[in-house]
Parts: structure tokens; C-alpha cells; sequence
């Protein structure tokens, strides 16, 4: 259970039997290329003309699985507003039954037969994303005629209301008859245009205010003028017919687009059929592509090429002798990793560890010479998870589910690992509260004592020193981890100055509680058999002195001058604050689990009350009591999760893991859409 050690493959081989050989390592699905360029060889790189046709390819398909997706989302909302006005009589109900398509991004399961059969079937499938391709073509027409329509019937709009045919306007003679709109009136418009040489008739809209004007063609001029310094804008429309009446045809050809588009929708959706073949065709391609950006790695001459690559040492002699079966024509050189390389973290833990490795994960990966931090990680993680939830009911629901959900195929391996994580938090869980007697946080009175440990409720002194407790436990364990790296490292000075320094003051306070432990017994409610030896303090005393020594004066040790030697050693002396605040960040241990427990009561006095109405009490009790269960659940998990995974980020890697390592990615896993045993 630790960081796998990589084995540095060189292989020099004929371009003939390139695919064969690639065939053999990405079978391993445990081989990752290497840049070879950077070797002194007179050789080109690898081309890119054929990873840019299949990216041009994939981003094709990438294209029509995005607008078959858009036209399923604009059909389901088409029939439920047609649904919506059948029931208020305004509509004839449209007769499609729209398919039940999943368009999430969760991965599915399928075969290695799916995917050979999708990948033979690649001339078919994008032909199906050049027919998708024509009809987005013609959506776009169909979407620009209705936005060009909409466009002029708003122009028309502002003269609906008044009923004149818009040729009139226009009309030769001495009359000259106008129409003005403005969108916002002005209180003194009908004073204004009494003073202006014309006749006039004003009508209101819902979006302006429109003016007709009848004027001798000699006061035309001063009548636009007055009308444009109030607000108003011209009509230039000269149609053989009413605003009302243009707006009334434009509405209907645009109605008549509308159907065009509904009508492409379902052609469009008779491609539904080919979804989960384009996925994996998708992933077929990004496997090609996977492959084409190994290959622009390698050096290539005429006949020859060269390939690099990482891949487990356990498996390397072993490939090595694939390699040689598949061709005569291939040397191959196993090379351990040198000083400057920076190899890729394969992480191999155990069934138990695996899914705490997402925890780490999320904080930062682990580097290749660098100590795996998920097993002692992992036991923390699970105790604490426990102490949160503090209550054997819910851990019972959570190992469950969990452990259902977990050993699911169709759940992605992501998905899965997490729900093992909850359900191994729900062991802990149960543990935790047959030790603190909590089960669905009832109360069982108080001559029924069924904790084992200690009832949190009533002994809430007790929880927070346990806590505090483990909180030393684990920042003690975080330092002792960099000791030995250290010492590994070939720096024991180092080692005992930085990390023994503060063991010693942990030591310290150890025993300083435990000398401490008769007189604290009355206020933690608790009975102490012994009595601590006297000397128990002198120990403590003389360890915190040699702790507090050892950093004062070893602190600034690596300063150049005495000033900032002394400074060093204030500054170490300093930072035992940090020390203390990390430790009292444990008391969320104790807050969590207290809150659940404290709610949990709440809840079931509230679902007792209930009860205690007569005829459906029992039943709307029982009832509101399991969704506010599910509820206090729900939030004690999210609450666990999140915290328990900020004390192994900030109070334990804190000590002593730095992270920033790369993680193993092979060759033949990166999908999209599928996986496949």
C-alpha cells in the first residue's frame, strides 16, 4: 500500500509495426508516453495532421449530440406549454410522445463490443452528424426569419391603434395626413399640439402614444417639427393596409415559421436513435486522439521510431516479453527513473484505503518520491466521520446505502468510491453511537443508560476532551510522519529541532493531563482508579522545557547572522499559537456531533407532539418525523464530509505533506460518455 515505483520504458521500433506495438501497451490499459524529443537524435517528431482531422472530427459529433440535446429540451418545453393550453381550451394537443433520452453527463456502461461495433460503424454515424449539421443549417434561417419578423412587427406595433391604411400617408394634394409615436407621452401633449396648425386625433397603446395629423401641405414642415420636439417619430410606412393588419399577416407568417421549426424538430428527433452510438463514437475518436498526441511524442524516421513511456515496474518485465512476442523488430530498454525526472503518482492501496484517495485528491496528489498519506489518513477520516454523525441509526442508513450504491456497475467509479466513503462512514457511525447510546437520537430517560462510552448530551465536557484529544493524537502523528521523512531524507538535525521539538511539548501535555486527571474527574463526571505518580509532573515539565529550549535556540539556525538567529527562535516560539489554534479546530468534533444529537432530540419531541393528536396523530407523526430525520441526516453527512476533510487538509497534511504530484494517466481510459468492463 504505497506510491507504485515506475519503470522509465525506451523502445526503439519499425514504423510498420508501430500500431501493434501500441496495441500491446494501451492493452495494459498501465502505459503512459514520454516526450522523446528531447533525445539527441537527428529524427522528426511525430505529425499533427492526423490529430487535427480527428479533433475536427470529434468536435462534429461533439456538435450534433449538443443539438440533438437542445432540440429535446425545445420539444419537452413545446408540449408542456401545448399541455398548458389544452387545459384552458386554447390548443389542440399536440400528438408526439417525446423519448426518454438521457442527456446527463454520467458515463454508461456498455461492452468492448459496443465500442468496436460503433467504431465500425463510424462512416454511418457521421453521416447521421452531416444530415444534423444541414438541418441546424436551416434552423438558423428559420430562428434569423422569425427574429427579423418579431423585429418588424414591434416597428409596427406603436400605430396599431389607429385604423388608416399606411398609404394614406403618403397621398399628394394640399391635405397632408401624418402619424407620429412616441413611446412615452408627455403630460402637456394635447396643449402642445392644440398650438400647432393642424387637426389632430391622439389614442393610447400599452407600449406608446400615436398621433394622426391632418395639416395644409404648407404647414407640414412646422407640424414634423413640433411633434419631433415632443417626442414623437415619424411613421415611413406606406403598406396598402392598417399597422393592425400588417402585424396581423406577420404574425401569421411567423407562426408559419414557428411550425417549420417544430416540424425540423422532429426530424431532427428521429436521430434520437443514434445517441448512445455517437457517445461512443465520441469515445472511440478521443482514444484515437489519445493515441495521435502519443505519437507526436515519439521520434520517427523513414522506417524507424522511437517511443518512451512510464509504466508500473511490476508489470515491466513482463511487457517487455509481449513486446518481443509481437514482433522481432523491436528493442526495448527497462530504465530506472533518474533524479531530474518527474514521474507520474500511481497510488495502489487496498479495497479499504481506495476511496479515500479522492479526499487527498481534492487537496493535492501526492508526488512519486513522496510518502502516501491515504492509509493513516484513511483511519482518521473514518473515526472522525463517526464522532460527527455520533448516532448508530443513521450509521445503519449509511452503510446501506453506501455499500449498495458502491458495489453498483452502473455508478461511475468516482460516484462509487464516495458512496463507499459514506457507507464506511456509517461503520464508524454505528460504532460511535452504540459508544455514546445514540440511536435516531431517542431518549430513553434517565434510569435507562445505554451508552457504553459516554452520552454527549450529558456529558458534553467529556466529548470536547476527547476531541481535543484526538486532535493531539493526529497533529502528533502528522509530525512524527515528518520526522521520519526527514531522517530518511538524511536530515536528523532537522528532524529532531523542528518535529522533536514539538513531540516533546505534545508529550508534555500528555502527561500533564493525566496528572491532572483526578482533580478534573468531578467536572468530566467521571470516576479516575488511580492516582497518578508525582513524578508525572516533574516529566512534563522537564519535556516542555527541552521542547521550548529546542526551538529557541535551533529555530533560526538557517539565518546567516546572530539578529536573525535569535528572531528565528522568538518567531518558532511564535508559532506554537498556530499550534494551539489547530488543535482547537477539533472542537468541531464535538460541535457536529453534538448538533446532530441536539436536533435529532428536537425533532422527535416535535414528531411526539404530533402523535398525541388524536385519530391520524400516529400516522402524520411518523411521517414528519422520517423527513426530518432524512433532513438532520442529510445535513449531518454534508457537514462530516466537509469537516472532516478541512482537519486532514489544514491540521494533519499541514505537517508534513507537500503534494503536487502528477497523477498516472494511461493510455486507453480517457472517455467521455462510456466506460466499459
Amino acid at each position: 500500500m504505497a506510491i507504485a515505483k515506475m519503470s522509465h520504458l525506451r523502445l526503439v521500433g519499425l514504423k510498420r509495426d508501430q500500431n501493434k506495438i501500441l496495441d500491446v501497451l494501451v492493452s495494459k490499459g498501465l502505459f503512459e508516453a514520454r516526450d522523446s524529443r528531447d533525445l539527441p537524435f537527428d529524427m522528426q517528431s511525430g505529425e499533427t495532421d492526423r490529430f487535427s482531422k480527428l479533433k475536427l472530427k470529434q468536435s462534429e459529433i461533439s456538435f450534433a449530440l449538443d443539438f440533438l440535446k437542445a432540440r429535446h429540451s425545445f420539444m419537452a418545453a413545446a408540449l408542456a406549454e401545448n399541455k398548458r393550453d389544452v387545459k384552458k381550451g386554447n390548443a389542440q394537443p399536440i400528438l408526439y410522445t417525446l423519448s426518454d433520452e438521457n442527456y446527463s453527463a454520467a458515463r454508461r456502461l456498455i461492452t468492448k463490443a459496443d465500442f468496436s461495433d460503433a467504431a465500425a460503424r463510424e462512416y454511418e454515424l457521421m453521416q447521421v452528424c452531416d444530415d444534423l449539421k444541414k438541418l441546424s443549417f436551416k434552423l438558423v434561417d428559420y430562428s434569423a426569419r422569425v427574429s427579423e419578423l418579431t423585429k418588424k412587427s414591434e416597428d409596427y406595433a406603436p400605430y396599431a391603434a389607429m385604423p388608416i391604411k399606411l398609404s394614406e400617408l403618403h397621398r399628394g394634394g394640399d391635405i397632408v395626413i401624418s402619424m407620429y409615436s412616441s413611446r412615452v407621452t408627455p403630460q402637456t401633449v394635447k396643449s402642445a399640439l392644440c398650438e400647432l396648425p393642424c387637426a389632430f386625433e391622439l389614442r393610447e397603446c400599452p407600449t406608446a402614444s400615436v398621433v394622426l395629423a391632418i395639416s395644409r401641405r404648407k404647414n407640414a414642415a412646422e407640424v414634423d417639427k413640433g411633434l419631433s420636439a415632443l417626442g414623437y417619430v415619424k411613421c415611413e410606412f406606406n403598406d396598402d393596409c392598417t399597422a393592425a393588419q400588417m402585424i396581423e399577416s406577420l404574425t401569421g407568417e411567423i407562426d408559419d415559421v414557428k411550425k417549420s421549426i417544430f416540424e425540423l424538430t422532429l426530424n431532427a428527433l428521429e436521430y434520437e436513435k443514434y445517441v448512445n452510438d455517437l457517445r461512443i463514437l465520441y469515445d472511440v475518436i478521443e482514444l484515437d486522439i489519445e493515441r495521435a498526441e502519443a505519437e507526436q511524442k515519439f521520434l520517427k524516421s523513414d522506417s524507424a521510431f522511437i517511443l518512451e513511456g512510464w509504466l508500473p515496474e511490476r508489470i515491466a518485465e513482463a511487457t517487455v516479453a509481449e513486446l518481443e512476442q509481437t514482433t522481432d523488430n523491436v528493442f526495448v530498454q527497462l530504465l530506472a527513473p533518474e533524479d531530474r525526472d518527474k514521474p507520474p503518482t500511481l497510488v495502489e492501496n487496498s479495497r479499504i484505503v481506495k476511496p479515500y484517495e479522492q479526499i487527498t485528491d481534492m487537496y493535492s496528489s501526492p508526488r512519486y518520491r513522496e510518502i502516501d498519506p491515504n492509509p493513516i489518513m484513511a483511519i482518521f477520516y473514518f473515526l472522525f466521520f463517526g464522532i460527527m454523525i455520533g448516532d448508530a441509526g443513521y450509521g445503519l442508513i449509511l452503510a446501506i446505502a453506501g455499500f449498495v450504491a458502491g458495489t453498483r456497475k452502473r455508478f461511475d467509479v468516482g460516484f462509487k468510491r464516495l458512496a463507499l466513503l459514506v457507507g464506511m462512514g456509517g461503520i464508524s457511525a454505528i460504532i460511535w453511537g452504540v459508544l455514546f447510546g445514540g440511536y435516531f437520537s431517542i431518549d430513553f430517560g434517565e434510569n435507562v443508560n445505554v451508552a457504553i462510552l459516554l452520552n454527549p448530551l450529558d456529558k458534553p465536557l467529556l466529548l470536547l476532551v476527547l476531541s481535543i484529544g484526538f486532535g493531539i493524537l493526529q497533529i502528533a502523528t502528522g509530525f512524527i510522519i515528518k520526522f521520519v521523512a526527514l531522517c530518511k531524507a538524511g536530515k536528523p538535525f532537522s528532524a529532531i529541532f523542528d518535529c522533536g521539538s514539538i513531540l516533546l511539548l505534545f508529550v508534555a501535555l500528555v502527561l500533564l493531563a493525566i496528572g491532572a486527571l483526578p482533580s478534573l474527574a468531578p467536572m468530566l463526571d467521571i470516576e479516575v482508579g488511580f492516582t497518578p505518580p508525582a513524578a508525572l509532573s516533574t516529566m512534563a515539565i522537564a519535556f516542555a522545557v527541552t521542547g521550548v529550549a529546542l526551538i529557541l535556540v535551533f529555530g533560526g539556525r538557517n539565518s546567516k547572522n546572530v539578529f536573525g538567529k535569535v528572531v528565528g527562535g522568538f518567531k518558532g516560539l511564535y508559532g506554537l499559537v498556530n499550534l494551539v489554534s489547530d488543535l482547537l479546530s477539533y472542537c468541531r468534533l464535538f460541535g457536529l456531533c453534538l448538533a446532530s444529537c441536539a436536533i435529532g432530540l428536537a425533532f422527535n419531541s416535535l414528531g411526539g407532539i404530533i402523535m398525541g393528536v388524536p385519530v391520524v396523530g400516529y400516522i402524520a407523526g411518523a411521517v414528519v418525523l422520517c423527513v426530518l430525520h432524512v433532513f438532520n441526516l442529510a445535513l449531518g453527512v454534508l457537514s462530516a464530509y466537509v469537516h472532516d476533510a478541512r482537519l486532514q487538509f489544514l491540521e494533519f497534511y499541514g505537517k508534513f505533506y507537500d503534494g503536487g504530484g502528477r497523477l498516472f494517466a494511461p493510455m486507453g481510459v480517457r472517455t467521455k460518455y462510456t466506460r466499459y468492463n
